[in-house]
Order: structure tokens, then C-alpha cells, then sequence
């Protein structure tokens, strides 16, 4: 077998093989015998044909066809061990240069190939962390607005800016005919949910009050056939309510606060959460400054096919986030008026760097000889044995013992050891600090995952100590409270407080 190999951009390589004759034939001999067992050629028994009417009954070329489903993919493989060249996926399709000799030629996606550029060099600064007053008085206020409620004013009064109005509603558009009647159709005046026009006409209107007004719409309203044209709108007032907000009281502390007992308290609580969050946010944006710059002096080449794999992966990701909120990825597309294909567009730079990353934080690590001894991943195991109630150690043991859990927890020790180095050499100090294996260090909240992971092995046995003291630490320690009616919080907003 001749080979010929060449290195092509983006980490592929095109290999020209040449098969020896005799190789051919045997196989075409062996492609024979198999096909002779399943053509049928009449006066004869299966498998006893001679090959000239089985070749003839094929067509032309029919049994090197045959032969060339177990020729090439064999060829592939010997070509690629001698030319000492590992894959990163399946080939391409093959290319057939010739029959005498058999010749073809095909290009193959190769494991990546990193070049580190001065990555020692780079520098990257931490910012302060500092939490001002006002934003503790707005999370503060948050807190508040959640325990807002509504109620009728006494004596009743006409609606007022910052009133809660409840009212059916339909519009008139020029000759067009009146839309539907929306019914209980809520809003707060002056949070701008209405044209300002008719939300001015709203103040004074009375409950169990009829009204009729007209505006013109704007030109950039968003239906487009509406834009510019007159309207009226005719209105039932079902209810108007005032807000009514609770005193900043020690009350309202320990209404909203887990384990506090003043507002001194809450808004100390509140400051803790707050940089608690800032911290963890420096942690990911300084990380995120070290390892651009580190990729920026290094060269990575790696094939398509290993992005579009991890596209594959991110979706399927996304897939399994939705059917636990009860959606299908379609139906999420729908809402967010895009297509699959949109989707993996969208994912294919993302997916690229993030490989990209990877790839340079591992060749960096295999440069600076980093590796976790069996010491470090011993009290990477005590660290997360404490807390675990003493019944359930023994069960807790097992799991950690196990070669897939001793793999994870080698993985999470050599991720945290390899992100501390690469952020020493850009700041002159590791990225978290370095506790003893003696200290008492807290579970964190990396380590949720871990715990959580195992109760979904082995859930009536899970250490609810364990479980019950990470999610404390992830949850920051404000208790959570339902909103009351009219409030709304956001995601972000709950993890502030």
C-alpha cells in the first residue's frame, strides 16, 4: 500500500492511497463469495454460480463495488497508523482515482493542534469589589415592593397617577371594525403600559365608570397598518386601587430576612449577598480576561466537525432545559421566532471559543506539569464528606469511592488547580484562595452539583445535611417570599437578596 498524506488548514488531512493488486483481488474473491450466496442465477444453487454469471448478474464492476465497502474503510485505518495521524471524526466521503491500480483519495478531520504563544506574559488586573448604600437600598425596596398589596382607597376617590386601574377595553381604529372587548385588562398608571395620551385621559376616571376616548396612534406603533390613524377607545372602569406599602420596620425584616431580627440586620444581610454576587461575578469576568488573552497568543486548528459536534451537544443541553420547564425546543423557537438553523448559527462562535478555551487551558496545563496527587484528591473527597450526617457517611463513601465518582472529583480538583494557576500568572495571586486540608472550608457552590448529582444515584439515601447546607450557601440567605398581586420579581433580582 503507497501513501501519500498532506496537512491541509483548519486541522485536516487528504490522504492518496494506492492499494496493491493482490490486496484487491483477495477481497473481490471474498466479495464473491459473499454475494454468491444471495444472487440468484437461475439453474443454479445458491453459492454455486460461477463468478462470471454472479459479475455478470451484478454489472460491471458490481463485485469490486462490493468489495470496496471493506477495501476502503481498512485502507483508511492502515493509512492513518502509518502515517502515525489520529482523527478527531469520520472521514469524508472517499474519492476513486483509479481502478488499476485501486486509487483513491480522501480527507480526514484530525485530533486539534494547539501552538501556545507567550501566554506567560499576560497580565489582568481585579477590579474592587465594593457594594454602595443605594443599591442595598434597592434591593431593599425590591424586598418591599413584594409585600405591596392593593386595596380600594377609603373614602373612594377618581384614579390617580401610581393607581392600579382594572378595566375592559376596546378600540375603534378609524372605519375598521372595533376589536374584541379585553376584559380585566390591568394597568398601573404611570408605569407606561399605555399610549401617554389615553394614560392622561385615565386620571379622574371613577369605578363602575363609563368612558369613550380618542387619541391618535403614533407613528411607530407597532402595527404598521394602524400607525398615524385616529382611534378611539371605549372603557369600563371595574376597579381603581392605591398602593400600600409596608414600613421598613424591623416587622418587614423579619417578614423578608432568614434568621434576621432588625432592618440593621436585614441590610447587613442584604450588603453580605450583595458582594457575595459582585464576588463571584469578578471571579467569572477575570477568568474570562485571562483565558481571551492566554487564546489571543495562542494558535488553535481544529475541524468543523468538532464545533458542529459540540453545537449537537449544546442544543441537546438546551433540549433537556426545556423539557424540565415543560416546553419542547420547537415550541421555545416559536416564542422566540426562530428557526433550528437560526439556532445553530447562533451557537457556532460561541461553540468555537469555548473549544477553543479548552484546548488552550489543557495544553497549558500539560506545559506547566499540573496534575492532582492523590493527597489533593483525598481532601478533595474530606471536603465534601463534612457536614454529611453521621448515617449516612458510610453510604455517602461508597458513591465518592467509586471509579466514576473519583474520576469527577479528580476532574473538578484539576479544573479549580489548573484555573488558579493560569490566574496567578496573569495577577500574581491564584484565582480563589488556598485553604488546608485542616480548615474548616465551606461546601460551595461548585460543589452543588456534586451533592445533587448524588441524590439523582441514590435519592433516599442522600445526606440532607449536606444538601440543605450547599443550597443555603447557594441561596444567599434571604428567605423567599411569594409576591403579592401587581408584583413582580425577576431572576436576577431574587439572587440579590
Amino acid at each position: 500500500m503507497i501513501v501519500q498524506s498532506e496537512r491541509l488548514p483548519g486541522s485536516l488531512a487528504r490522504l492518496e492511497i494506492e492499494l496493491d493488486q493482490a490486496r484487491v483481488d483477495r477481497e473481490i474473491d471474498r466479495a464473491y463469495k459473499r454475494l454468491a450466496n444471495r444472487v440468484v442465477i437461475p439453474g443454479f444453487r445458491r453459492g454455486k454460480a460461477p463468478r462470471v454469471l454472479v459479475e455478470r448478474s451484478l454489472g460491471e464492476g458490481g463485485l469490486l463495488q462490493e468489495a470496496i465497502q471493506e477495501l476502503v474503510p481498512e485502507a483508511i485505518s492502515d493509512a492513518l497508523q502509518q502515517e502515525n495521524l489520529q482523527v478527531a471524526g469520520e472521514p469524508e466521503s472517499y474519492n476513486q482515482l483509479g481502478t488499476e491500480p485501486f486509487r483513491f483519495e480522501v480527507t480526514v478531520p484530525l485530533v486539534p493542534t494547539v501552538t501556545l504563544g507567550d501566554y506567560k506574559a499576560v497580565r489582568a488586573e481585579r477590579q474592587p469589589i465594593e457594594v454602595t448604600d443605594e443599591e442595598v437600598d434597592e434591593v431593599i425596596e425590591r424586598l418591599r415592593e413584594r409585600e405591596t398589596t392593593w386595596t380600594t382607597p377609603d373614602p373612594s376617590r377618581p384614579a390617580q397617577m401610581g393607581d392600579q386601574v382594572v378595566m375592559d377595553i376596546q378600540d375603534f381604529i378609524e372605519n375598521e371594525s372595533p376589536s374584541e372587548v379585553q376584559e380585566d385588562y390591568t394597568v398601573v398608571l404611570g408605569e407606561g403600559e399605555l399610549l401617554p395620551e389615553l394614560e392622561g385621559q385615565l386620571i379622574g376616571a371613577e369605578e363602575s365608570g363609563d368612558y369613550e376616548y380618542s387619541v391618535t396612534l403614533p407613528e411607530d406603533h407597532p402595527d404598521e397598518e394602524a400607525a398615524g390613524k385616529p382611534a378611539r377607545f371605549k372603557v369600563h372602569v371595574k376597579s381603581v386601587k392605591e398602593k400600600v406599602q409596608p414600613e421598613l420596620d424591623d416587622d418587614f425584616a423579619r417578614r423578608v430576612g432568614e434568621d434576621v431580627q432588625t432592618m440593621d440586620e436585614l441590610r447587613t444581610r442584604v450588603r453580605e449577598n450583595l458582594e457575595a454576587r459582585k464576588a463571584s461575578e469578578e471571579r467569572e469576568r477575570l477568568v474570562d480576561d485571562v483565558l481571551s488573552k492566554m487564546v489571543e497568543t495562542s494558535t488553535v486548528e481544529m475541524p468543523d466537525v468538532l464545533v458542529e459536534r459540540e453545537v449537537d451537544h449544546r442544543i441537546e443541553h438546551l433540549e433537556s432545559e426545556m423539557r424540565s420547564s415543560g416546553l419542547t425546543l420547537d415550541q421555545y423557537l416559536q416564542f422566540t421566532n426562530r428557526s433550528r438553523e437560526d439556532l445553530r448559527s447562533e451557537l457556532i462562535e460561541p461553540s468555537r471559543e469555548r473549544l477553543q478555551r479548552g484546548l488552550v487551558l489543557s495544553e497549558i496545563a500539560r506545559a506547566e506539569g499540573i496534575e492532582v496527587s492523590e493527597e489533593e484528591l483525598q481532601r478533595e473527597r474530606s471536603r465534601l464528606m463534612r457536614g454529611i450526617d453521621e448515617s449516612e457517611l458510610d453510604n455517602v463513601r461508597q458513591i465518592l469511592d467509586s471509579d466514576e465518582w473519583r474520576n469527577r472529583m479528580r476532574s473538578d480538583a484539576y479544573d479549580r488547580k489548573v484555573l488558579n494557576h493560569v490566574v496567578q500568572i496573569a495577577t500574581g495571586e491564584p484565582l480563589d484562595a488556598v485553604t488546608s486540608e485542616a480548615e474548616d472550608e465551606p461546601v460551595q457552590e461548585s460543589d452543588v452539583e456534586i451533592l445533587d448529582a448524588i441524590s439523582e444515584i441514590d435519592d433516599d439515601q442522600t445526606p440532607d445535611g449536606a444538601v440543605a447546607q450547599a443550597s443555603e450557601e447557594a441561596a444567599a440567605g434571604v428567605a423567599p417570599a411569594a409576591p403579592e398581586a401587581g408584583a413582580e420579581q425577576t431572576a436576577g433580582e431574587q439572587q440579590s437578596v
